[in-house]
């Protein structure tokens, strides 16, 4: 729609529409959502994953690639012949990439971050290995690689 005609619908809904920051840019939100909204912030603020290689997120967004990752990492992530890397995902961006063997009876997991990380995101990094131990067999050795 128009924006003349946005700005005329916004105005009408008086203070049922609220002005809110994402991310630095502004946007417009029903004023009953914005509490919804920021619980669900917080909780997203605490997310850490361990998704496969070529998990559908990863593969979608090579060309956005740059934007969810903290510099440049792109080619540690999606490498020659189309082979894309596990990643470490924190809060929804690549941080780091990560890697399992089993050997014997241990299942190794060697993550690498491409930055340091604060404490929560490697120890929920550590749960996520310990689950896929769990899910894999063997008893998990965790590598932190720099």
């Amino acid at each position: 729609m128009p924006p003349a005609r946005a700005g005329r619908l916004l105005a009408a809904l008086g203070e049922e529409a609220v002005i809110v920051d994402v991310e630095g840019s502004r946007h417009w939100m029903r004023a009953g959502d914005v509490g919804d909204a920021e619980v669900a912030g917080e909780a997203a603020d605490a997310s850490v994953r361990l998704p496969p290689t070529f998990d559908h997120y990863v593969v979608g967004a090579t060309r956005q690639a740059g934007h969810l990752m903290p510099g440049d990492f792109r080619a540690g992530v999606h490498r020659p012949q189309g082979w894309v890397s596990p990643v470490l995902l924190v809060n929804g961006r690549m941080d780091g990439v990560w890697r399992h063997e089993r050997t014997g009876r241990r299942l190794v997991v060697r993550i690498e971050p491409f930055v340091a990380l604060p404490r929560w995101a490697r120890a929920r990094a550590e749960d996520e290995a310990a689950r896929l131990a769990a899910y894999l067999g063997g008893q998990l050795e965790l590598v932190w690689e720099s």
